[in-house]
């Protein structure tokens, strides 16, 4: 194991070391009143975000109700798949089926590879699809615990970050973004027992499902670079540079692959996702609602559906709040880095900022932070910080479920109930960020004892 540890960046700690440098997740026992009240209520919690969605998808239901907004981005998914099994060439011009062929396909290729399976289901897409992502979510949780119980973390990691997805809704079964928290979560266990070519190696595929995450790349990055506590940057440089590398193989591979089957357009479609107006639901667009007064405001649907604000004052707001989130990222990646402890909440700050500050902000993009939201609450926080982010969690998944989709009529035209819904979502959203970033890591000594590669 000498080899393997060396190439990943360092020696593997055993399970008890991890276990001993990782007191604050010892609160949280099977008998604990927040896993038992999360028992309670996770299955009305499921009900409430699996049955009238799948109900829909199956006909019981019209597209025009109460969940079917959730339902039209699967379709999309599935004309594109559709377009890929009938030789289309990908990402080109008419390569989604009709009558969505004059759209641009705008996901990364994992999420093309994804989108696939469903079509066994045949005029039950939508259908399809959602029991194969329920099916993938099953099989990641399994591995999330079993990840935890090696890294010697005993909490009851499948059941928590279960209740915070399911309490985000439909879009748990109609979008992608939960398998990316879960790839995340996982590359927070890997720092953890320093395979930082594997951290680099799920973060980098969870980009390539959606460029939304692109921010955890960051602190995995800077953290699999920055050298132990003691050491000089040139000492091991070359092992750490090369962990990085061997990660980014897998993703680098599969982006290759499609850019010379596409002739390059992967990246444009890239480019035309990024470069959006500022949608309704994000901060700067909250912060131009609430200087309505002041400056007029504009509500127009852009190229990609998305619903979006212009006014006089919105490109400033939206400057400021980037670059606000861009110093706070780089502060978190090289803070959390040189303490070498805590990489979920280093992993699940950068989230949380990135969403915070981003000008494209959609529900579904809050299901990626859960799962790393519940490591960083359960094994790197003490009692009280550690319920106050499982709370904060909660509070955002049942948030986002009410304004999208029950309140996105309310939304899409700023009145006054969905603009309360979203500006105190993205309050808490804000607090989560303030958070973790206030959670004070332990000394490096404790948290990277000496241990033996097994």
């Amino acid at each position: 194991m000498t080899g393997r540890a060396g190439l990943t960046g360092g020696p593997r700690p055993g399970s008890a070391e991890l276990a001993r440098s990782s007191p604050r997740g010892s609160w949280l026992t099977p008998s604990s009143p927040v896993v038992r009240a999360a028992r309670l209520v996770i299955v009305p919690m499921a009900a409430l975000a699996l049955v009238p969605v799948l109900l829909t998808e199956l006909h019981f239901f019209p597209i025009r109700d109460l969940v079917g907004a959730t339902i039209p981005d699967t379709i999309y998914l599935e004309h594109a798949a559709q377009g890929l099994v009938q030789g289309h060439q990908p990402y080109g011009t008419n390569f989604l089926t009709a009558p969505d062929g004059r759209l641009v396909f705008v996901y990364p290729p994992l999420s093309l590879l994804l989108a696939l399976p469903a079509l066994l289901a045949g005029a039950d897409y939508s259908f399809g699809l959602a029991l194969e992502l329920l099916v993938l979510l099953g099989l990641g949780l399994w591995l999330l615990g079993w990840g935890c119980r090696r890294s010697g973390i005993s909490f009851p990691a499948v059941l928590l970050i279960g209740l915070l997805l399911l309490a985000m809704g439909p879009v748990l079964v109609t979008r992608v973004d939960a398998l990316q928290g879960l790839a995340l979560a996982g590359a927070a266990l890997a720092l953890r027992s320093r395979r930082t070519a594997l951290a680099v190696a799920l973060v980098a595929l969870a980009t390539l499902a959606k460029e939304t995450v692109v921010v955890a790349a960051l602190p995995v990055v800077v953290w699999s670079l920055w050298p132990p506590p003691g050491s000089r940057w040139r000492s091991g440089l070359g092992h750490r540079v090369g962990a990085v590398l061997l990660g980014l193989i897998p993703a680098a591979t599969l982006l290759l692959i499609f850019g010379i089957w596409s002739a390059g357009r992967v990246l444009n479609s890239a480019g035309a996702s990024i470069n959006r107006g500022v949608e309704i639901e994000s901060v700067p667009a909250v912060i131009s609602a609430l200087l309505r007064p002041i400056f007029p405001l504009t509500v127009s649907t852009g190229k990609l559906a998305s619903v979006q604000v212009s006014g006089a004052e919105v490109t400033w707001v939206a400057t400021v709040v980037a670059l606000v989130g861009v110093a706070a990222l780089v502060w978190g990646a090289v803070h959390f880095a040189r303490a070498r402890c805590q990489p979920a909440t280093a992993i699940a700050f950068a989230l949380a900022v990135g969403l915070a500050a981003t000008p494209v902000f959609s529900p579904q993009y809050l299901l990626a932070l859960m799962p790393v939201l519940v490591l960083a609450a359960c094994t790197e926080a003490g009692p009280a910080r550690g319920r106050l982010l499982l709370l904060l969690g909660l509070l955002l998944g049942l948030l986002t479920q009410v304004e999208f989709p029950y309140l996105f009529s309310s939304v899409d035209v700023l009145a006054p109930l969905g603009t309360a819904v979203v500006v105190a979502r993205n309050l808490l959203l804000i607090v989560t960020a303030v958070t973790l970033a206030r959670s004070h890591p332990a000394p490096p000594a404790e948290s990277n004892r000496a241990a033996s590669p097994r």
